[in-house]
């Protein structure tokens, strides 16, 4: 029994190449905006755009640190991912 991408390949005319590179292009371009919306769902949170204005507000005591504080190691992974989808996403361009 062939596999879908078997399937696919035949029906659509593609490579399996073709088919996988793209399929990953689209996985990444969908983590990216699912990453783009939990930082913005934070940083609205906060009036801020990035994990460095947060931190400022915090070092600036406008915020406490109980306030922030999963917030902001949150906001600093998802940058941190969001930086690497990018990348790869720059990577998948070529």
């Amino acid at each position: 029994m062939p596999t879908l991408i078997q399937m696919v390949e035949k029906e659509l005319n593609i490579s399996k190449k073709q088919l996988i590179e793209k399929g990953v292009k689209h996985f990444l371009e969908v983590e990216l905006r699912s990453l783009s919306i939990e930082i913005g769902k934070i940083s609205s949170r906060y009036g801020v755009n990035f994990f460095n204005e947060l931190w400022e507000r915090l070092e600036a005591g406008k915020i406490t640190e109980s306030e922030c504080f999963d917030d902001l190691s949150k906001l600093e992974y998802l940058e941190l991912e969001r930086k690497k989808v990018v990348k790869l996403l720059q990577r998948a361009a070529q």
